[in-house]
């Protein structure tokens, strides 16, 4: 057992004013269990998609789909995402984390990493469609996997920390503005891992 499980653990904080809080045992093992084959199974993940990065056109390296209130289109990676309305599981657990975080989501990016090459790089999750401030809340449900934080500046270390199942990551703003973050590939892993990223993203009246 980690010696901070029951504790919200302070992962940085800084003169820019970025803050990222980790809280591990954010679910119980049966809560953690419980949402992960429900989300799993109700996910329709359909075929990889393709996004865009440098001009160049790849397979992403795991499975997404995007979920929110209408209007909440997200475009990364040259790819526009359409919300898929709410499923009730999905609402129960915006309402667990909102909670938590003090803060109101209309939105949630879900990915999937099935084996231990799944990735995503080094990126910030800072959108035109997320505001200059976002605040980012991300529950992780399966298999462990690392992820890492790094200035954008490049002046200080990387942090990793294994995000374990059960457990919530919560970005407050600036972060988004002056770090980046990946959860890098681990050969040796095959467990699958479910990372549900809840956002306040600007509807399209908004920002169009």
């Amino acid at each position: 057992m980690s010696f901070f499980q029951d504790e919200e653990l302070v992962l940085l904080t800084g003169k820019d004013g970025a803050e990222v809080i980790y809280k591990e045992a954010f679910l119980s093992d049966l809560e953690h269990n419980n949402y992960f084959e429900r989300i799993n199974s109700e996910v329709d993940w359909g075929e990889r998609i393709t996004g865009s990065m440098f001009g160049k056109e790849y397979i992403m390296p795991r499975d997404t789909a995007w979920y929110g209130e209408p209007e909440t289109s997200y475009v990364y990676s040259g790819i526009i995402n359409e919300p898929l309305p709410w499923t009730q599981t999905l609402l129960e657990l915006k309402q667990r984390v909102e909670e938590f975080s003090e803060c109101e989501f209309n939105s949630l990016l879900i990915n999937r990493y099935e084996i231990g090459k799944d990735k995503v790089g080094w990126h910030a999750d800072d959108e035109p469609e997320l505001g200059p401030n976002p605040i980012i809340a991300s529950v992780s449900l399966g298999g462990t996997r690392d992820f890492q934080l790094r200035p954008k500046d490049k002046n200080k270390k990387t942090i990793t920390i294994p995000l374990i199942g059960g457990s919530l990551l919560l970005m407050r703003p600036p972060t988004q503005r002056f770090w980046e973050h990946q959860i890098p590939p681990r050969s040796q892993i095959d467990s699958p891992r479910l990372n549900l990223t809840f956002r306040l993203t600007n509807k399209k009246e908004s920002f169009l």
